[in-house]
């Protein structure tokens, strides 16, 4: 449960200033399942905090530091996470429609089964990222490094993958129609994974 002290004070004095008094107090963060809609977290210290099932709904997380923070089952759609640090945060199953996480840094973040539709990752860090079984429907990821990213089921249904970087991404069963700017780098492996597959058959 979400600590109600904690909640109290970010309505009081604000998101940023309420979590770093928590902090220097020694106490741990918990907001799980706790209402942020349109909270402002900009620049929050949420390191490690569990916000898992938060309804962060059009919430301002803008350079908030989110590195393995539980927001398994979250509801960050709308909100706006551009130049946040996600990494290796556990995102499984969260709701990101909509979001914008331009220049956020993803890297090895568990986003399994997220659903990550119509989301503006440009210029974002998604290395090393598990994005099996993930939907991507119309997401925005020019300039995106996925660079060993996990895409194994992935729906990239109308994506837009235009100087995308994708050297060594697991691209098994990923759902490519309709997608722009697919890198020749990731025809080559879907081709050699294709083979791969009819061999073992």
């Amino acid at each position: 449960m979400a600590d109600e002290k904690l909640l109290a004070r970010i309505k009081e004095v604000g998101g940023a200033q309420a979590v770093e008094e928590w902090r220097k107090a020694g106490k741990y963060i918990t907001l799980c399942g706790a209402d942020l809609s349109g909270a402002n977290l900009d620049g929050a210290n949420l390191d490690g905090a569990d916000l898992s099932g938060t309804y962060l709904f059009r919430a301002d997380l803008r350079g908030a530091d989110l590195r393995e923070a539980n927001l398994r089952g979250a509801d960050l759609s709308e909100a706006n996470l551009r130049e946040a640090d996600i990494r290796h945060a556990h995102l499984r199953g969260a709701d990101l429609i909509y979001a914008d996480l331009s220049e956020a840094n993803l890297g090895g973040a568990n986003l399994h089964g997220a659903d990550l539709s119509a989301v503006h990752l440009t210029f974002a860090d998604l290395s090393g990222a598990n994005l099996s079984g993930a939907f991507l429907l119309d997401a925005d990821l020019t300039v995106a490094n996925l660079t060993g990213a996990n895409l194994s089921g992935t729906n990239l249904y109308r994506a837009d993958l235009r100087g995308a970087k994708l050297r060594g991404a697991k691209l098994r069963g990923v759902d490519l129609r309709e997608t722009k700017g697919l890198p020749s780098e990731m025809q080559e492996k879907i081709i050699q994974d294709l083979r791969e597959s009819l061999k073992q058959k």
